[in-house]
């Protein structure tokens, strides 16, 4: 009986030249590790320890040690609920409607016309505005004195003429007006980005497919549910992974747009964090704040790619 060769089976130990170029290579690096380290591994390190301890800019230098209280104090506090079911919300409404108006655009812009390239480039613009100047241009198209706000105004003036109805028209200072139009503020900035991966799935599809569809008597649903769909279902798992990522972080549109108001109605996980943070100046409360939000966006992350994963293994 032949026995295998050991060598093949068990790596080889290093020899004095490979040793001394490995060490070479961690010394090369451990500049940059240490860097790194100290970028993000101390202030991570400092906000969690903060965040275990009873800490108010009021009272500079004091903290008190309270273990997981800021936590429990938290979970147990209407603010942090009602902030999660705005954020939920708006979650919710804006990642479906990111993925469907950008799943559109990206079939049309699939296709070959005459200013494609031009068209495209046009794309990214709501993409590359900042957060900040998103908020502040749909403040002055939404606002008191903006475009859309005097054509609302003059449309519910007709139809209270027309039908003798007496229609309040409240624009931004209306709850649920308010909370969609960040939305779709939320939306408008966001689909370029969804466009980009859809458009690079969909000229990944090979043409052959589609050929062959047609000769086969598919119609255009057809092709689509039957060749386009599978083909987009991870990058449209992935636009929903970073939608769900983005859509709990959301800050600058928010701070700009709404203030959080009217009242709390747009008071997202984010929004709230600031308030404790700058509001009432709870600096270990509001870093508990900071890992909660870690915490759920993760949670989500690992459901998306857990389906993501299952997806696979069934495709495989």
């Amino acid at each position: 009986m032949v026995k295998p060769d050991e060598g093949k089976l068990f790596k080889k130990s290093l020899t004095t030249k490979e040793r001394s170029e490995l060490v070479f290579a961690y010394l090369i690096n451990m500049p940059t590790i240490l860097l790194i380290l100290l970028l993000i591994g101390y202030p991570i390190g400092v906000s969690l320890w903060t965040s275990l301890h009873r800490y108010n800019l009021r009272r500079p230098g004091q903290f008190e040690f309270v273990g997981l209280g800021n936590y429990l104090d938290i979970l147990t506090s209407y603010d942090f609920w009602h902030s999660i079911g705005v954020s939920l919300y708006f979650t919710g409404l804006s990642v479906p409607l990111i993925i469907l108006v950008a799943l559109g655009i990206a079939l049309l812009f699939n296709q070959e016309f005459f200013g494609r390239g031009i068209v495209r480039s046009m794309l990214l613009i709501p993409w590359a505005i900042p957060g900040v100047v998103n908020g502040l241009m749909w403040v002055g198209l939404l606002g008191k004195y903006g475009v859309f706000d005097k054509i609302m105004r003059d449309c519910v003036n007709l139809a209270n003429r027309l039908t003798g109805l007496e229609i309040d028209y409240l624009g931004m200072a209306s709850p649920i007006i308010a909370l969609n139009a960040a939305i779709a503020a939320h939306v408008w900035q966001n689909v370029p980005f969804a466009c980009i991966i859809f458009l690079a799935a969909l000229q990944a599809i090979p043409s052959e497919q589609y050929r062959a569809a047609k000769v086969d008597g598919a119609n255009a649903w057809n092709r689509f549910f039957h060749i386009t769909l599978p083909w987009l279902l991870h990058p449209i798992m992935i636009v929903a992974i970073l939608g769900t990522m983005n859509g709990f972080r959301t800050f600058d549109l928010i701070f700009t747009l709404t203030g959080g108001g009217p009242g709390d109605a747009t008071y997202v996980i984010a929004w709230q964090t600031y308030k404790e943070a700058f509001g009432r100046l709870n600096f270990g409360s509001a870093n508990a704040y900071s890992y909660l939000i870690m915490l759920i966006t993760m949670s989500l992350a690992i459901i998306y790619i857990r389906l993501l994963y299952n997806r696979g293994t069934v495709q495989g």
